[in-house]
């Protein structure tokens, strides 16, 4: 894989980020109004597990490639940790209560990561911007 794919695969990352944050916000907003809701929606944890297989792979790709070109550490050490964070706030049991505010936070640090990842890649003078 080229070095022209990272500032898609970070867009995507990107997406993939914001869609788990939107999930984590209103999924419970939903539950409590519509309580009949709750009945048909797939658990969280199957929704976490499905939208990892997409993540992980996605950010390991755009990150390091992206890291390969402008050698920034941050990007990776960030991109590192949020990952980490999403996959154990994934396993069950850890964090029950805390699971939603934990996984904002990864999803953050993962927004930020690709964010900065895309922006360094485009000022580094890459052709794929």
């Amino acid at each position: 894989m080229t070095s022209k794919a990272v500032p898609a695969l970070d867009r995507v990352a990107i997406t993939l980020s914001g869609v788990c944050a939107i999930h984590c916000i209103v999924t419970p907003l939903v539950v409590v109004l519509f309580p009949v809701v709750s009945a048909c929606l797939s658990s969280d944890q199957s929704f976490h597990a499905i939208l990892l297989t997409f993540v992980v792979p996605s950010s390991g790709v755009a990150l390091t490639l992206g890291c390969r070109r402008h050698r920034d550490v941050a990007v990776l050490a960030l991109g590192i940790v949020g990952l980490g964070v999403l996959v154990v706030a994934a396993v069950p049991g850890h964090f029950d209560s805390w699971e939603r505010p934990v996984t904002l936070g990864a999803t953050a640090l993962m927004i930020v990561a690709h964010t900065r990842n895309y922006r360094l890649c485009r000022s580094d003078g890459c052709e794929h911007t």
